[in-house]
């Protein structure tokens, strides 16, 4: 009786996921539509339904439309959007990237907050600030969720393994910020969650296997394989930019490894302009300007980018042999002709015709994705497709 009783209970979870599942991704829906589309009967959606309702998850929105048969008009229902809210920080080496998003995944806010040169304990105290005062905003039934954290380094076990970019002192994020708050706290990379905003929001959803590459300070890679986010044992799956590109020997006979992003990412870009003409200032503002201008300099650099990039996506291709690339990449998100570019020389590399395409709305996609898994575990509802509306493009 008690395994009949267990097997009753875990099929009555199950099929209350799918249901939520279910209205997540089909808003407006109806109990009607629900019961067509998983292939239950009413009374058994009609109770799941209820359960979801009176812990609040849902809202109605009034009568739809009857169907051809004629009969009663359906509710409509949709996804609670007030009742609560998620957030996602982007720890970037030059800005702190925050997202507000409600329980539907509705963009409430978003803000840049320039923390160049400020240590991990000021970020800290700078992202409390911030929930302070959107907790003195909010309006929603059950407030703060949970939070997601973006990590331009390597994550395993929700914890920071390596952080290039920002020295976090440390500093565990799970630990201070659940402590404080009270609620699920998840990090993962920058690169990975740009993998599963592709897959999430920005029309991947037809596609089995994708790699997203993303080209900042340093060069990392999100991959998705059969619909799932791949982290590898040891949370070091897509640091492509760490790859060998060449060795060099030098005099003592002692060889040096040249990697990837040493020639190919954002920042080599403006190192080997700023060397051209000494100076050491620049920016990818001054990359871009200069670009436009067609300095010779700058034109030499961003011909070895995008050699080196097409490179990197063959090499990846050959690999993984995904269904897509995407390219996560501000500097080539403004300055168009490099995808152009990119593809030629793939094209040049392979003897087959491959998909790559520019991240859309790149400076919200990995605070999006983030947005994405921190709903997916608000809702219970890990390892269950959920699509999201792509979203408005947020003000600054």
């Amino acid at each position: 009786m008690v395994r009949q009783s267990m097997n009753r209970n875990q099929l009555h979870d199950q099929n209350l996921k799918f249901v939520l599942q279910q209205i997540f991704n089909n808003h407006p829906t109806s109990r009607i539509e629900i019961s067509h589309q998983l292939h239950l009967n009413k009374s058994t959606v009609s109770s799941l339904y209820n359960t979801l309702m009176a812990a609040g998850y849902l809202t109605e929105l009034g009568l739809g439309e009857a169907s051809t048969a004629g009969g009663r008009k359906p509710t409509l229902v949709e996804i609670n959007r007030n009742y609560g809210y998620t957030l996602t920080f982007d720890l970037g080496y030059r800005h702190l990237h925050a997202l507000v998003t409600l329980l539907n995944g509705h963009v409430w806010k978003y803000d840049r907050i320039e923390t160049k040169g400020r240590s991990i304990h000021d970020m800290i105290d700078r992202i409390k600030q911030y929930i302070a005062q959107i907790q003195a905003e909010d309006r929603t039934s059950n407030g703060l969720l949970g939070i997601c954290f973006s990590i331009h380094g390597i994550v395993l076990n929700n914890k920071v393994q390596t952080s290039p970019f920002i020295d976090m002192d440390g500093v565990d994020l799970e630990d201070v910020f659940t402590s404080t708050y009270d609620v699920p706290v998840v990090l993962e990379n920058e690169a990975n969650l740009s993998a599963i905003y592709e897959r999430d929001f920005n029309g991947a959803r037809q596609l089995n296997s994708t790699v997203t590459i993303s080209i900042h300070r340093g060069i990392g890679a999100g991959v998705i394989l059969h619909r799932d986010l791949f982290r590898g044992e040891h949370g070091d799956a897509g640091e492509i930019g760490r790859t060998i590109a060449s060795i060099e020997i030098d005099g003592n006979g002692k060889s040096h490894a040249i990697h990837a992003e040493d020639i190919s990412s954002e920042d080599a870009v403006i190192r080997q302009v700023e060397q051209a003409k000494g100076a050491d200032t620049l920016d990818r503002e001054d990359i871009v300007r200069l670009a436009q201008a067609k300095d010779l300099e700058t034109v030499k650099a961003l011909q070895t980018f995008t050699t080196a990039i097409a490179g990197l996506i063959y090499n990846t291709m050959r690999t993984l042999d995904p269904d897509a690339f995407f390219l996560n990449s501000p500097l080539v998100e403004e300055l168009p002709h490099l995808l152009t570019d990119i593809r030629r020389v793939y094209q040049q590399l392979a003897d087959t015709d491959l998909g790559i395409e520019l991240t859309t709305n790149a400076r919200l996609a990995t605070v999006l994705g983030g947005c994405s898994l921190i709903t997916h575990q608000v809702l219970g509802l890990e390892g269950y497709e959920l699509n999201f509306d792509r979203p408005v493009d947020a003000e600054n």
